[in-house]
């Protein structure tokens, strides 16, 4: 009697080498947290741009608007790669991950703010995205190591949160690999899991596609 096929004997080649690649650019170090977005296409378009940056955990703080609502055409399915933690208080949110270490950096546009370009991310480091209108919460900016803001040199006072999230994120990387050496950096037990976890979901996908292909073609 054979053995049954391995997941990784499941997949392409070419399929397993960048899911192995995009592993090691995985980071749980550098986390995002959206603090009562009103707009769910705002959440999906952070939970896209943090995967596609190797954030693997983002942490979302309910707010008065409704209930998340998955979107594929903007998220591009990223939630699905991704550790998605959700709290109801950002107290709570910030205070755990105060005690795992991470510095906080909240986007606040008042008075005492620092630019972007003088945040240092030697450490782990969490980014706070407020409320499209009303800004981050006086828990985030009581809680906050720092408080941030984009420079802007136009006439508009501010981007979209999805945008100002790319802008923090890339900057973040890019200090990242300059003051710790890399930006991908789980452990290498985190990294197995993580890579079988990803094969999982790489050939379950593929099944739903061949089970969707077969019926189309019956008709």
């Amino acid at each position: 009697m054979t053995d049954a096929p391995s997941l990784p004997d499941l997949l392409l080649p070419e399929r397993k080498a960048r899911i192995d690649a995009v592993v090691a650019q995985r980071t749980r170090t550098l986390t995002v947290v959206m603090e009562a977005f009103t707009d769910s296409q705002n959440t999906n378009a952070v939970f896209r741009t943090a995967e596609s940056f190797g954030v693997q955990e983002v942490h979302v703080v309910v707010g008065p608007q409704k209930r998340f609502d998955r979107n594929k055409k903007v998220s591009q399915n990223a939630d699905k790669w991704l550790e998605v933690v959700r709290w109801k208080e950002t107290a709570a949110c910030l205070e755990s991950l105060k005690a795992r270490g991470f510095r906080i950096y909240a986007t606040h546009l008042g008075e005492g703010s620092t630019g972007l370009s003088g945040l240092s991310f030697a450490e782990p480091t969490a980014l706070i995205f407020g409320n499209e209108h009303a800004g981050v919460s006086e828990d985030a900016q009581r809680l906050a190591d720092a408080r941030f803001a984009i420079p802007m040199r136009g006439f508009s006072q501010s981007f979209n949160v999805s945008v100002a999230a790319a802008i923090c994120l890339a900057r973040a990387v890019e200090r990242r690999e300059v003051e710790r050496g890399r930006h991908g950096d789980l452990p290498p037990a985190e990294a197995e899991a993580l890579r079988e976890k990803f094969y999982e979901l790489s050939v379950n996908q593929r099944a739903r596609v061949a089970l969707a292909a077969r019926r189309v073609a019956k008709g």
